[in-house]
């Protein structure tokens, strides 16, 4: 398979020179939390359902996962407790690169993750973390070359921190290290930078990624940052692919405050994140996260962070069906080449901002999504327009009647729970 690259537009992806939806599947703890054995179902599920992509985190992000005996380690362990970072565990990073040999050979794209937080200095992560403390900064030099060198082969992407917040003075300088050292050893490679919701990318970043990955995360308050975070990095002053690379997760709880949870987030409200991300500026992929799946968790494992929920057994977590539903999202993307669209929200002035609107230029085709089925007008004439109307739950057309007033078409909408997603192509 060729490597991904960056289309001539500047907001999608390519791969072989033809256009590439990036839809990831949350796997950070693969490597560590997952025997190999196992592996080969997952890749060959996740391929079936029309995933092209998979995240993974090279390290283990020990302050958020699943721990047990049976976990792998990358690195030796230290006498009195940690982790000796100057001795790499050679048949962990083996593992890891069979298991991302083998996701490279169905045709899906590895996505690494480098340094997840908890490994730089002054961190809340780091300090808080169970396992191992930061790791020295000569230390990361090596071991960034050498998994550029490792992986090299495989045509990955990366994401060289995990979780960012600025929080120390130290993050810039290890970031911005790894990314050359990843950027020297790896030069085809497509490099990125996983933030948290609150967190913006400094100008050194955006001047030195390719693309740019945000979360609009799992807070119970914030149903708003699919889109405002889309908006926002859609409108950074470097034009490049942007995507939603950790909206809620399904089953994940709705965190409010440290410890506390409003209910856990449901297939529907995962299903508006994608699409509100999608038609608000992230349109060059999304990726879904079942709770359960990203730790591959187990029923013996400790699960870190319960005020989450403990998840679900991997296994089960991974037939839930909002994957199909991200699935299905990247089946219409390229049926109706929705790529080619800009957001447009004058097509629904006055209306809930949840309700997203997106168009091509000359306004031949119009993609509205829907989280509920309310009336709504579209500042547009739709009449010689042919719509399709979709029950996003379902995945089920409706037909619609059409009343044009004063350029305003008005849709009559169905009976119906699901959110909605409407599509409206001109003929010729």
């Amino acid at each position: 398979m060729a490597p991904v690259t960056v289309a001539p537009t500047r907001d999608r992806f390519l791969r072989g020179g033809k256009p590439f939806f990036y839809l990831a599947d949350t796997a950070w703890m693969a490597f560590s939390n997952l025997p190999e054995a196992l592996w080969t179902e997952y890749v060959r599920y996740r391929r079936e359902q029309g995933f092209t992509a998979l995240q993974i985190s090279i390290l283990p992000v020990n302050h958020d996962t699943s721990v047990a005996p049976t976990n792998d380690a990358p690195f030796a362990p230290r006498r009195g407790g940690g982790w000796d970072y100057g001795a790499r565990n050679g048949t962990y990073f083996d593992k890891a690169e069979r298991m991302v040999a083998e996701a490279a050979a169905a045709g899906l794209v590895p996505v690494l993750g480098v340094l997840w937080r908890n490994y730089v200095p002054g961190t809340r992560s780091s300090t808080a973390n169970p396992v191992a403390g930061p790791m020295p900064f000569d230390v990361m030099e090596q071991y960034a070359a050498h998994i550029a060198q490792r992986f090299r082969p495989y045509e990955p992407m990366f994401f060289i921190s995990g979780d960012t917040l600025w929080e120390s003075e130290d993050e810039p300088r290890y970031y911005l290290r790894a990314l050359e050292l990843i950027r020297a050893g790896c030069p085809d490679a497509l490099i990125s930078m996983h933030l948290t919701p609150q967190a913006d990318l400094p100008d050194q970043f955006v001047d030195a990624v390719d693309f740019y990955l945000f979360q609009s995360g799992h807070g119970a308050g914030r149903t708003d940052l699919p889109w405002r975070l889309a908006e926002k990095f859609a409108a950074y002053r470097i034009r490049r692919p942007v995507i939603n690379s950790e909206p809620c997760y399904e089953g994940h709880g709705r965190v409010s405050g440290a410890r506390q949870v409003r209910g856990q987030w449901t297939r529907s409200e995962v299903r508006a994140a994608a699409w509100q991300s999608l038609l608000a500026g992230a349109k060059a992929g999304v990726t879904y996260g079942g709770h359960g799946v990203w730790s591959f968790h187990t029923r013996e494992k400790r699960f870190l962070n319960d005020h989450k929920y403990v998840p679900m057994d991997w296994w089960e977590a991974l037939r839930l069906p909002g994957a199909w539903d991200y699935a299905y999202a990247r089946w219409l993307f390229e049926t109706f080449g929705l790529a080619d669209l800009t957001p447009n929200q004058n097509l629904v002035t006055g209306a809930d901002p949840a309700i997203r609107a997106a168009a091509s230029a000359d306004g031949g085709v119009v993609a509205v999504y829907l989280p509920h089925a309310v009336g709504v007008e579209v500042d547009a004439d739709l009449s010689r327009h042919r719509i399709t109307l979709l029950d996003l739950e379902r995945r089920l057309p409706y037909a619609t009647d059409v009343t044009v007033v004063e350029g305003r078409t008005r849709l009559q909408l169905p009976n119906t729970m699901s959110d909605l997603l409407l599509i409206a192509v001109r003929p010729g």
